[in-house]
């Protein structure tokens, strides 16, 4: 399945029980509604936040997040692939 990472370039405040869901979400290793998979979210210092997601396409990508009340521009949503030949977790 393809690999996705996405940027949200200014988080909001997200209460203690979102935060505990996304990492529920990522432990569980399961598909959504849109066949997206939770891989890692990486929190910068400065409010940014990376999303790596395994989906079916990127739109499968927006659409997970938005359901969530996360929301999500199509343009920040990048298919990637690993340059170090390793399988990214």
């Amino acid at each position: 399945m393809p690999r996705f990472i996405d940027v949200h370039r200014d988080m909001p405040e997200m209460p203690a029980e979102m935060v505990q869901e996304i990492k529920d979400r990522i432990a569980s290793g399961a598909k959504d509604e849109f066949g997206a998979v939770a891989v890692d979210v990486l929190a910068g210092n400065d409010g940014t936040a990376f999303c790596i997601s395994d989906a079916p396409d990127a739109a499968s990508v927006v659409s997970s997040h938005t359901s969530k009340g996360v929301p999500l521009d199509a343009g920040d949503v990048h298919e990637v692939v690993s340059m170090g030949g390793k399988q990214l977790v």
